[in-house]
């Protein structure tokens, strides 16, 4: 067994050696069992203050993380009088620590650790512009290996300050389809290459622990646990390692309980999450889906295979948190993005303007109360301000190609 920690599987319970291992059991996330207490390295900013609670042996030297922050201004603006800002990208006047923009930073730190730590040769990821674009990022400094999937609809958002290191970037641009058929394609393409991982998504833990520390961040921050937790959701794994990790930092004592109780919310035209929990359904079915392609306000919340029924999933994380879902409409998700950039000075991301919108619609119908200790997570922002103070340029294509292209040949090009 590791010295450190292990896994395990929350069907079975049985405990496993970490050997970049996604799966166990159908059905079933792995969980971290980390076998050390942590200790908050207070001289460190962002996420390997808490690296006793990260899956890996090697410390970063990256300051990559949560800058969380009592938002009174905007509290005052929606009648609450404790509202907290866990904010991730480029804001210098609040030593943002996201340089690419989203937390996503904080999910590709940890993971390439790992990645590295079992002596894995590459990556394979598939996005729809915020992972990939901090995959490339970190994969380029650190000189890891990866293949890179997207559609042609989100390639614009491949773009790294200029004069960042890209030789071991390969981008692969589908000339058609979407981030689902980008997702498959990169699945055939694991098949082929050995001692080549999937980056897993939600079934990571390097990924879900990584993107849990801002929970950690909040209520260290705050002083206690808070009360609610907001944010936009498309696959999963952000909520599910918050609550992982709130549950872990009430377990060893650090914060009274209960956890945070989850809010999450999707686009009004495709919200599966939102349908699902609604009917009280443990599982996603057919009608949980829009029956033709929709087009949404944030696209980075739009997901055909959302880990909702899977144990330890969107569904068990709402239910343990007491949580609530919700969709927001454009119009509305506009407003909130609009009243936020306004009152806080920063361009944010279409996902914080969807969390904010639930926000305040989680105010209006009385799910919280002006009070309560909530935080928002603005999972991405300071985007167009780095573009503005930041030389940036797109990823140049490795290949475009079709997405029904073999994948044989894009092998051969790898030796």
């Amino acid at each position: 067994m590791n010295e450190k920690y292990t896994l395990q599987c929350l069907t079975t319970k049985d405990l496993v050696d970490d050997n970049y291992t996604l799966h166990y059991t159908d059905g079933a996330l792995l969980r971290t069992i980390y076998h050390n207490d942590l200790t908050v390295n207070h001289g460190r900013n962002g996420m390997m203050k808490f690296h006793d609670w990260m899956p890996n042996y090697e410390i970063s030297d990256l300051d990559v993380g949560t800058q969380t922050y009592q938002a009174e201004a905007l509290g005052k603006a929606i009648g609450m009088s404790n509202l907290w800002v866990t904010f991730h990208g480029y804001w210098p006047e609040k030593n943002g620590l996201c340089p690419t923009g989203s937390f996503k930073d904080m999910e590709a730190v940890p993971t390439l650790i790992r990645l590295k730590e079992k002596n894995c040769e590459g990556l394979i990821c598939a996005s729809a512009g915020n992972t990939a674009r901090a995959f490339a990022h970190f994969c380029g400094l650190y000189n890891v290996l990866i293949i890179i999937v997207v559609s042609h609809l989100h390639a614009k958002r491949l773009y790294v300050p200029d004069g960042h290191p890209t030789d071991s970037v390969k981008l692969i641009v589908l000339e058609d389809g979407d981030y689902y058929d980008a997702k498959v394609f990169s699945k055939k393409l694991a098949k082929h290459l050995d001692n080549w991982q999937m980056e897993g998504s939600v079934h990571n833990v390097a990924r879900r622990d990584g993107i849990g520390s801002l929970i950690l961040d909040a209520a260290f921050t705050i002083g206690a646990m808070p009360q609610h937790y907001f944010q936009g959701i498309g696959g999963g794994p952000g909520p599910i390692g918050v609550h992982e990790m709130a549950v872990r930092a009430i377990d060893a004592g650090f914060f009274d309980g209960p956890p945070p109780r989850q809010h999450v919310s999707q686009n009004l035209e495709h919200s599966p999450i939102h349908n699902a929990w609604q009917a009280k359904r443990d599982h996603l079915i057919k009608a949980d889906f829009p029956d033709e392609e929709v087009t949404v306000y944030s696209d980075y919340l739009l997901n055909k295979s959302p880990a909702y029924g899977v144990k330890g999933g969107v569904h068990d994380i709402l239910e343990q948190s007491n949580g609530q879902t919700y969709v927001v409409a454009k119009e509305a998700a506009m407003a909130a993005k609009e009243l936020f950039e306004q009152t806080e000075g920063i361009d944010i991301m279409t996902p914080g303007g969807v969390a904010f919108a639930s926000l305040i619609q989680a105010l209006e119908t009385g799910e919280i109360n002006s009070d309560d200790c909530t935080v928002l997570n603005i999972s991405g922002g300071g985007v167009e301000r780095m573009k503005s103070e930041v030389k940036c340029s797109t990823i140049t294509p490795w290949m475009t190609i079709s997405k029904s292209a073999e994948v044989s040949g894009i092998i051969d090009l790898l030796d």
